[in-house]
């Protein structure tokens, strides 16, 4: 078995398998997305006897992470041919992804999990949940509000119009995608293809979007953004303005969003229904580049290490030392503080001996994405006995407590790409 990035050699084959797992080359999403979308050399490939057996997509893509810019690679399109399934394939396929992303600059994976099951023995945890909403047009209208204007973008060149409202609706969140006007446009023709994009405003400008489109008898929303409550009732009015076509409207939102606070008669227990939906997962592929140059409060000062275990990629195992100074984390593992002491020994002549920092606390990589990307707290994970102490010293914990929670306090992550 071989695994290995993609060539245009290779374009047949993969179209092909898409279109057994996936859409089918007829329809206007696959045509889209192998003539605009798709580049070979973002798909890899296992290969056995010159017949590929699995392949995945990995998508690049931009994250807002605490204030950086992180590179990071979304998985997509994770397909086994019919004959080779039940051994495994996929799995090492995964594991060899993660490197060949690692290789190409990118700390971190994201992926949207068909069974979450299958992807957290290999490292991956949630970072993004979502509220799911449904509501009977005619219910949902009770808490729209008419909005003064209403349109629908029927072009990339509009892409200003729905950024505006995204920079304003995200400026509070973590772990979203950064969209420039390339994206923009490439987020529009896909949306375009599979449904419509509704934009309402006020004598201010936009103030919501929706993207949608119809399932039968239903009007699902895949991404909703608004950059006032007011642009929010807005988006419902659209919405429940189908009565009578559909039955249903199906719309996703934040997970800190507490909007149901002032629905009124109690409307999520009457006529709204509310569902977590686990949305994203992450997976490190590089701890030290996922952490080092992240901000942090300029106050906080310290340098503790913890072991990181990490039974899928070997050479992530090991000890870690983090620092927080001048309002920036850094970070090393044990084999650059083993080189570090080799060169200083060369230079000076003097012997430092072999120590390396004592950790003092435990945790799988698993954990460690979900503490990066703002998912849960230090204290939430101890309590969760998802890190595991290896000092005794109490006051120590203590202190390793309070900077930890201040270098990687929880967020609100919030993220809506579908592919």
């Amino acid at each position: 078995m071989q695994f290995r990035r993609a060539t245009e050699a290779d374009r047949k084959s993969i179209e092909a398998l898409w279109a057994y797992c996936f859409e089918k080359p007829d329809e206007p999403f696959f045509q889209w997305y192998f003539s605009r979308a798709c580049h070979m050399d973002d798909v890899v490939v296992a290969e056995e006897n010159q017949h590929i057996a699995a392949d995945l997509h990995l998508r690049p893509y931009t994250l807002y992470l605490r204030g950086n810019s992180m590179p990071v690679d979304y998985m997509v399109g994770v397909a086994t041919h019919p004959a080779a399934r039940g051994r495994g394939i996929a799995s090492k396929l995964l594991k060899n992804a993660f490197r060949i992303s690692r290789s190409r600059g990118k700390s971190a994976v994201i992926l949207m999990p068909s069974e979450a099951s299958f992807y957290m023995p290999l490292g991956c945890s949630f970072y993004v949940q979502q509220w799911e909403r449904s509501a009977a047009p005619e219910w949902l209208a009770r808490i729209g509000e008419k909005p003064e204007k209403a349109m629908t973008v029927s072009s990339p060149d509009e892409w200003h119009i729905l950024a505006s409202v995204y920079e304003k609706f995200t400026e509070r969140r973590n772990g979203f995608t950064q969209r420039d006007e390339k994206t923009w446009r490439t987020f529009i023709e896909g949306q375009l293809n599979e449904g419509y994009i509704a934009v309402t405003g006020d004598e201010t400008g936009p103030i919501g979007y929706l993207c949608y489109g119809m399932d039968g008898r239903r009007l699902i929303a895949n991404e909703m953004a608004y950059s006032s409550d007011r642009g929010r009732r807005g988006l419902y009015a659209f919405m429940a303005g189908h009565r009578g076509s559909i039955d249903r409207c199906i719309w996703y939102e934040p997970l800190d969003d507490c909007s149901f606070y002032y629905w009124p008669n109690g409307a999520e227990h009457i006529y709204i229904e509310n569902r977590t939906f686990p949305f994203m997962m992450a997976r490190i592929t590089d701890p030290v580049g996922v952490i080092d140059g992240l901000p942090c409060e300029k106050q906080i000062h310290g340098e503790y290490s913890f072991q990181l275990v990490d039974p899928v990629l070997s050479e992530n195992n090991g000890i870690y030392m983090i620092r927080a100074e001048d309002g920036a984390i850094h970070a090393l593992q044990d084999d650059i503080f083993y080189k570090l002491r080799l060169h200083i020994e060369d230079t000076s002549g003097i012997d430092l001996g072999n120590h390396i920092p004592e950790p003092s606390f435990c945790m799988n990589v698993n954990t460690l994405a979900e503490l990066v990307f703002g998912t849960s707290d230090f204290n939430e994970l101890l309590k969760r006995n998802q890190i595991t102490w290896l000092t005794k010293n109490e006051a120590v914990k203590e202190k390793i407590s309070r900077f930890m929670m201040g270098i990687f306090p929880e967020k609100d992550n919030w993220i809506a790409e579908w592919y």
